[in-house]
């Protein structure tokens, strides 16, 4: 079998009218995409002192998202965070405690027809950690067992076909809202040739291969057909394999009126990123096509900076780009409030979050 090694692209390689054209562009990936995450951590880290020193305010991230916990940096309800926006909007969601007993966490779920399989995850978390799809009363029974004692979401299963990850930024005093980044997500997948059988195809896919630990095949002899597309995931996180691509081309003023409709009954949330799914890229001009699986506020990255074609120099621009967009919105927000957002409350919180 011929193999392909791993392919790294540099912003001359490919344009983004390219990625559809691609076979698989779970394939490629650029230099410093599974480098240790201190890499971007230690400047982001830096540049959120930079800017406490100059705005005065230690914990300014609070103020760029009032109606957040922390500002949606850490420790806050995803459940409280996505029911700010319109229900139409929101795949069904039930809030649930591990300790439950089995039988009444799933009778919440029928109350809402959420049905098999579903998507249950950590009601605070991030990063894609704790999410899972349960297909089953047994799959939901270990899962509750296996984690921790604390608050989750289950979440009805968007059958739609494309994952967005979309970057917004709400002016608190004009209102007025952009959208300076738009991303695709690709689940980890890989594409027959008529020949290997699925552990092959597995093992020598070079994103593939870095997640085998995360995914049972319940076939691994099974030959997909040339040309044939195997998930392998469900989701669209980087770390259950996924690809980010930048879109931020495709953005246009129907996609911004878009969501302006959807942030209309929205308030004290300026700064953040939405994941989406819609069936094409042109629904997400279509408020009522749209579904918020999940919303991030100050901890939101604009992840259009992972895609394949953008170097490491590119992404620190990038990051300190848009920590000084959140600090601007943090700034109009403390005019005249500066005593509203309390550092006491702000550490007690941070104290609560590094227990988990």
């Amino acid at each position: 079998m011929h193999l392909i090694s791993t392919q790294r692209l540099k912003s001359s390689d490919v344009a983004i009218t390219d990625w559809d054209g691609m076979t698989d562009p779970t394939r490629v990936c650029n230099s410093f995409e599974f480098a240790h995450s201190w890499w971007f951590h230690l400047p982001m880290f830096v540049l959120g002192v930079s800017w406490a020193m100059r705005l005065g305010k230690a914990n300014y991230f609070a103020a760029a998202n009032p109606a957040l916990e922390n500002g949606g940096l850490y420790n806050y309800s995803k459940f409280s965070a996505q029911n700010h926006f319109p229900q139409v909007n929101l795949p069904a969601t039930c809030l649930i405690h591990s300790s439950e007993y089995l039988a009444s966490i799933l009778e919440k779920a029928i109350a809402l027809q959420i049905v098999f399989p579903f998507i249950i995850k950590p009601d605070r978390g991030e990063r894609g950690k704790g999410v899972k799809l349960i297909g089953n009363r047994e799959e939901l029974d270990k899962y509750i067992l296996d984690q921790p004692k604390y608050e989750y979401l289950i979440q009805e299963y968007i059958e739609k076909s494309q994952e967005y990850g979309v970057f917004f930024i709400k002016n608190p005093v004009t209102g007025k809202l952009s959208i300076p980044s738009l991303t695709r997500k690709i689940s980890l997948q890989v594409v027959g040739d008529g020949i290997s059988g699925m552990s092959d195809l597995i093992r020598n896919h070079p994103r593939a291969s870095r997640y085998q630990s995360l995914f049972q095949i319940s076939d691994p002899d099974f030959i997909p057909l040339s040309g044939e597309i195997v998930k392998l995931s469900p989701m669209g996180n980087h770390c259950k394999g996924a690809v980010f691509l930048d879109y931020s081309s495709y953005i246009s003023e129907e996609m911004i009126t878009a969501l302006e409709r959807i942030f209309q009954s929205v308030e004290g949330i300026n700064y953040g990123r939405l994941d989406v799914k819609v069936d094409h890229l042109m629904d997400l001009s279509d408020s009522g096509k749209i579904i918020i699986l999940e919303v991030n506020g100050a901890n939101a990255e604009p992840i259009h900076l992972y895609s394949p074609e953008k170097t490491y120099v590119q992404g620190l621009k990038t990051i300190n780009t848009y920590f000084q967009k959140m600090a601007m919105m943090a700034k109009l927000n403390l005019t005249g409030q500066n005593r509203k957002y309390s550092k006491r409350d702000t550490l007690r919180s941070l104290r609560e979050f590094l227990k988990r």
